[in-house]
This record gives structure tokens, C-alpha cells and sequence, in this order.
């Protein structure tokens, strides 16, 4: 979507498999793409996709933080906590890190940090523990974060309904770059659920 409004894009994903994104990116209308591999739970990773992409292109407008993973489990049967760390490394410090690391960039630019979070943030599900606590934990650090920064840098939280997606991926991204251009500080998707969540 944000291709359709003409952006230069920076792609990150763990794997070298972004070839297809970036022919649709071009083809919707963006003028420039890139694709860069990098691991969210890997700090130095983080550091390394911002700078590449502000090499690049020479500053930074936009950072949008959707990693996620979740795992799938009653507590009392996770057999090894350590195994779930990797909920809160990707949901959590991928995103924290990857933030830490665009803040200076972002300023000079009065850019915007969009952050993909969960209803579950707020109203936890069953079998996803560490993931509702992930999604808490980045809802409450971005209203945080909000408060730091002040109006330097815009914050949009997208509260996904749950782990089971309700509409298109399309559909989605629409919204995000919508609400993200209009300044919105929350979005939550689909819309209908506004009322169901008060």
C-alpha cells in the first residue's frame, strides 16, 4: 500500500525471499526497493537494516514494525519456558530494538513508527501466554514512547483482533497506510470491532 502512494521502500525479512514483494512494490508504484535480510531478535541485525536503509536512501520516513510469531500452548504444558523466549524476542525486543535504533533518523525526518500489536494486548486468548504478554508489553512500551517523544515522532498502534486473521492481508495494509498518513494514534482492524472492545 505503500507502494501505491509512490514510497521508497526498505523490505526486511529473515529470509532472502522478498523478490516477488518487491516486483508488486514496483509495479503498484514505487520508485525504489530494496530488500535486506535480517533477524529482529538480533540487536546488531536491527542496527544493521536501519543504517543500510538510510544509506540508501538518505533518511528514514516511515518505520513499520510487524514481525510476529506466536506458539500455540496451555502453560502448565510448556515443558521448557526457554522454548517461548522466542515470542518475546521477535514480538517485543524486535521491535523495541529496531525503534531504538530508527528514533535519531526519524526525528530529522518527523517521521512515524507504526507498531503491529494485538487485541490480545489488552483482552488475552487461551493458549497464547507469552504471546498476550508480548503484545502487552508492546502496547504499554509504545504509549511510553509516545509520551518521550512528544509530536517529533508520530506513533501509530495497530491492534489486531487476534492470532486468527479476519481479513486480507490487502485490506490490512490499506488501513494501516490510511491511518498512518492521517496521524491516528490507534487503529484497529477490522474496524468493526471498535465497538465490540470498550
Amino acid at each position: 500500500m505503500y507502494g501505491r502512494r509512490g514510497a521508497c521502500l526498505a523490505l526486511v525479512d529473515i529470509k532472502d525471499n522478498l523478490e516477488e514483494v518487491k516486483r508488486k512494490a514496483r509495479k503498484l508504484g514505487s520508485p525504489d526497493v530494496i530488500s535486506i535480510v535480517a533477524d529482529v531478535t538480533k540487536v546488531e541485525d536491527c542496527k544493521r537494516f536501519i543504517d543500510e536503509t538510510v544509506h540508501h536512501f538518505g533518511q528514514l520516513d516511515h518505520l513499520v514494525n510487524n514481525a510476529g510469531t506466536v506458539i500455540l500452548s496451555k502453560f502448565e504444558k510448556i515443558s521448557q519456558i526457554s522454548d517461548h523466549q522466542s515470542v518475546m524476542d521477535v514480538n517485543f525486543w524486535g521491535t523495541v530494538n529496531s525503534i531504538h535504533y530508527g528514533i535519531p533518523h526519524l526525528k530529522r525526518s518527523k517521521g512515524k513508527i507504526v507498531v503491529i500489536s494485538s487485541i490480545c494486548g489488552r483482552y488475552p486468548l487461551p493458549l497464547v501466554s507469552v504471546y498476550n504478554a508480548s503484545k502487552a508489553a508492546l502496547i504499554s512500551f509504545c504509549e511510553t514512547l509516545r509520551i518521550e517523544v512528544g509530536s517529533t515522532i508520530g506513533i501509530t498502534g495497530l491492534k489486531l483482533r487476534s492470532v486468527i486473521p479476519e481479513e486480507s492481508a490487502e485490506d490490512c495494509g490499506k488501513a494501516i497506510v490510511r491511518s498512518v498518513c492521517r496521524g491516528e494514534t490507534y487503529l484497529m482492524e477490522p474496524r468493526w470491532l471498535c465497538g465490540c472492545f470498550r
